[in-house]
């Protein structure tokens, strides 16, 4: 397990995204507005790399996070999108929202959680972003255990 990398994964994503890159080019010439173009590249490109992101992000190397933001960069640059994606940025909103969604009560995954009580007379500390108790890791293997990582980054 320690030679785990996403090498290939993060190549493959980010040749079908060139790909596609070349494709909303072919769509500008044909003279397609930039709101319609921001809707193709979010559709094409955006879901391209978010699929997985927070599985494999952890474990990507700084070149292979500059590969892919090269790619939000060029998009950028060429007049596709009207916002600027930051891939860090992209990377903490996907990793957020499947923690935000399994608390939810009826998730499948929200009994995985344990939740602390308060004792009575308890004195008022601040709040934390949830209110789970936190595990207490003992390999660093269970670290990136989704549950575990999501329970620690959104104290």
């Amino acid at each position: 397990m320690h030679d785990l990398n996403f090498s290939q994964q993060v190549e493959s994503v980010v040749a079908t995204c060139n790909k596609r890159l070349y494709l909303l080019a072919q769509l500008k010439k044909q003279g397609l507005g930039i709101s319609a173009l921001d809707s193709v590249f979010k559709a094409i490109v955006l879901n391209k790399i978010l699929y997985a992101l927070p599985v494999y992000f952890e474990h990507m190397t700084e070149g292979h996070r500059h590969m892919l933001q090269r790619v939000l960069h060029r998009a950028s640059s060429r007049g596709f999108i009207s916002f600027y994606y930051d891939l860090d940025t992209l990377a903490d909103t996907a990793r957020y929202h499947p923690f935000h969604h399994s608390c939810r009560q009826a998730h499948c995954l929200n009994h995985l959680y344990t939740v602390k009580p308060r004792p009575p007379g308890a004195m008022r500390l601040r709040t934390r972003g949830h209110k789970f108790e936190l595990p207490t890791i003992k390999y660093e293997f269970n670290k990136q255990n989704f549950i575990v990582r999501s329970l620690f980054n959104y104290v």
